[in-house]
């Protein structure tokens, strides 16, 4: 089309070049020179076109820019600790837990008392009246040592808890150690975790003597500290001081009981234990006292049932403890521990 259009005008020009008069003579027309001319006038054409196009601007990349991010609540929710849940068997010291015989009660040898304890259902279950009472450990004093309940219990509610007893016939401190018994036969108490025993303890003391003109005295022997029944079983240790049958601490058992040895029943000393084979009369605080004590390993079998031992426990303290009897592959021993160590 630009073609054709300058063609015309070159046709134009042309003829107006000529002479008014002058005869025009037509010239001949050279078709490749007018396509060079045609293009040429294109090419210019374009270029100008061209020198007038604006040169867009460089876009340089968009500058990352960081969006803040809103701040977390980190506040924890409380946290609620679940609520224990409450044992089935507990007691508590009831106000008082001594109805009757407060600890330290002064009796005379062999007189009979009546013991009460008021305790407090604090678990969930009920005490039925197949629940007992039931002697733990010390001094028995004489009791029967299981009782059936005398009504049942409900949770939150108190009963008085009576044992017959009778005051050993020799002089001293004694205490007596009971619990509680569900029928399956778990033992149950008072304290914190209701594992704790309560507790019977009395004084006994000798008769009072009247001389004229003096006054009554009361002649009293060394408080014992412990005293109770133990069974044996082979490699059984037993603590003299706590009456306590293989303790958790090895350096707290007295002595060590052992069968199928030659001889085949032996008892050795621990921790510094000593003692020395008395007879079969009950020894008396000075004679264990000024004893001269071993520590040779003693013979069951060659000690006959009723012989008693004194002796110096590994803390010192004096006692004796008697062969009682052996059945079923179990040494019954009867022990007591007086409170006074030996310097």
């Amino acid at each position: 089309m630009k073609k054709t259009f300058y063609f015309c005008i070159l046709l134009l020009l042309l003829a107006s070049c000529v002479p008014a008069n002058t005869p025009v003579s037509i010239p001949t027309l050279d078709a490749d020179k007018l396509n060079e001319t045609a293009v040429s006038l294109a090419t210019s054409d374009y270029i100008q076109t061209q020198a007038q196009v604006v040169v867009p601007t460089q876009t340089l990349a968009p500058v990352h820019t960081w969006t803040a991010v809103a701040t977390l609540d980190r506040t924890r929710p409380p946290v609620h600790s679940p609520t224990p849940e409450q044992v089935c068997n507990m007691a508590a010291a009831g106000h008082p837990i001594d109805v009757t015989i407060p600890d330290g009660t002064v009796m005379i040898p062999g007189e009979t008392f009546s013991k009460t304890w008021r305790l407090e259902n604090v678990g969930r279950c009920t005490w039925t009246r197949q629940y007992t009472v039931t002697f733990f450990s010390g001094n028995s004093m004489d009791a029967i040592q299981s009782h059936f309940l005398s009504a049942e219990v409900e949770p939150g509610e108190v009963i008085d808890i009576t044992v017959d007893m009778e005051a050993p016939a020799s002089s001293g401190l004694y205490q007596g150690n009971w619990m509680l018994l569900d029928p399956r036969g778990d033992l149950f108490g008072i304290g914190p975790n209701g594992d704790a025993p309560f507790w019977v303890q009395i004084e006994v003391v000798a008769s009072i003597t009247s001389t004229p003109g003096v006054t009554p005295t009361v002649t009293l022997t060394p408080m014992v500290y412990l005293t109770g029944e133990v069974l044996l079983n082979n490699q059984d240790q037993l603590d003299l001081d706590t009456g306590v049958i293989n303790p958790v601490n090895v350096t707290e058992a007295d002595f060590l009981y052992q069968q199928g040895a030659e001889p085949a029943h032996t008892l050795s000393t621990m921790n510094g234990l000593e003692w020395l084979v008395m007879g079969e009369t009950v020894p008396r605080y000075n004679e264990c006292i000024s004893a001269k004590f071993s520590e040779d390993p003693l013979n069951y079998q060659e000690l006959p049932i009723g012989t008693y031992v004194c002796f110096k426990s590994s803390e010192g303290l004096p006692g004796w403890f008697l062969f009682e009897d052996f059945l079923a592959g179990q040494l019954s021993i009867h022990f007591l521990t007086w409170s006074t160590a030996i310097e």
